[in-house]
């Protein structure tokens, strides 16, 4: 099956020359790879013009992460589409087969994979990777909602393949949500009675380092998404999960005796679940404290 492979970019010189190399050397080459950039400063699109990419030059101002990625899909011509980020850089030259196989063999409509913490990520942030990637692959039907909850929707496309054909016949991405396109394509695919794929096998490094201060923004802008995903996330319970969550990560870290890291884990997670819970009841809050609160400010020049 032919791939188009399709990677928003911005100030992305660092990454692409070895993002790009690792993809053309794939055992399963993609039929192209289409950069879409938000006009970067530095040298991102003459870099992926030179390695052979189709590049989409857009303003910054009309980025948007589900709009965006619509925007370069409408220029593919393979019959999958794989989304990935400019930071994720697969771990052999298997990543692209394995990603797609559930997809080729018929099991499922979409597949993500699995994701390992660069060398340089911090204890919590290497242990949410080990959390919420694990080792086994596993299939994500509707039928798991009343037990899996919000994980039944879990999906990311930091590193994804989708049919294209049931991309479009459900919408694309929304357009409209500040966060996790991703998720909300997913519930849509489960809703419609498509199965999704985790194809542990498919392996990218890919992890941040963030702030306390960058969590809470970027958690406030989770629970934004959950208010506006609406319906779509009915029967999605989040009760519990963190708290899941918690309880694996100072196990981990007291095993290591890295105790220093569980506090600072803790006082991660509290922060999130304020960030989150002040996120879901954003219509309270003035524009103006939202833009503060948020990772994307520019999202509120435009939303109220």
């Amino acid at each position: 099956m032919t791939v188009s492979l399709i990677i928003p970019t911005y100030k992305a010189a660092t990454f692409l020359p070895i993002l790009i190399e690792a993809l053309w050397r794939q055992t399963l080459k993609p039929y192209e790879i289409i950069i879409i950039d938000s006009s970067s400063s530095d040298q991102t699109v003459a870099i992926a013009q030179e390695m052979g990419c189709r590049v989409e030059v857009i303003p910054q101002s009309e980025f948007n992460h589900g709009g965006t990625r619509n925007r370069a899909a409408r220029l593919a011509k393979g019959e999958i589409l794989v989304f990935m980020t400019q930071d994720a850089l697969p771990s052999d030259e298997f990543f692209l087969q394995k990603l797609i196989e559930p997809i080729s063999q018929g099991t499922a409509v979409a597949a993500y994979a699995r994701q390992i913490p660069y060398p340089d990520a911090n204890p919590t942030e290497a242990f949410g990777r080990q959390f919420n990637y694990p080792a086994q692959s596993h299939l994500q039907t509707l039928a798991q909602l009343p037990y899996k909850g919000f994980k039944t929707f879990f999906y990311s496309d930091v590193a994804s393949a989708v049919r294209a054909e049931v991309f479009w016949a459900m919408g694309g991405y929304p357009d409209w949500v500040i966060v996790d396109e991703d998720v909300y394509l997913c519930a849509r695919l489960l809703r419609a009675g498509h199965t999704v794929a985790y194809a542990a096998e498919a392996k990218v490094i890919h992890s941040h380092n963030y702030s306390l201060s960058q969590q809470f923004r970027r958690l406030f802008d989770v629970g934004v998404f959950v208010d506006q995903a609406g319906d779509m996330l009915t029967g999605a319970k989040t009760s519990g999960e963190g708290l899941r969550f918690v309880r694996h990560m100072t196990m981990h870290l007291a095993q290591k005796g890295a105790w220093g890291w569980v506090l600072y884990g803790w006082l991660e997670a509290a922060l999130k679940f304020v960030a989150y819970q002040m996120g879901r009841r954003h219509r309270w809050l003035p524009v103006s404290l939202k833009r503060i609160l948020s990772l994307h400010r520019r999202f509120w020049g435009v939303a109220s």
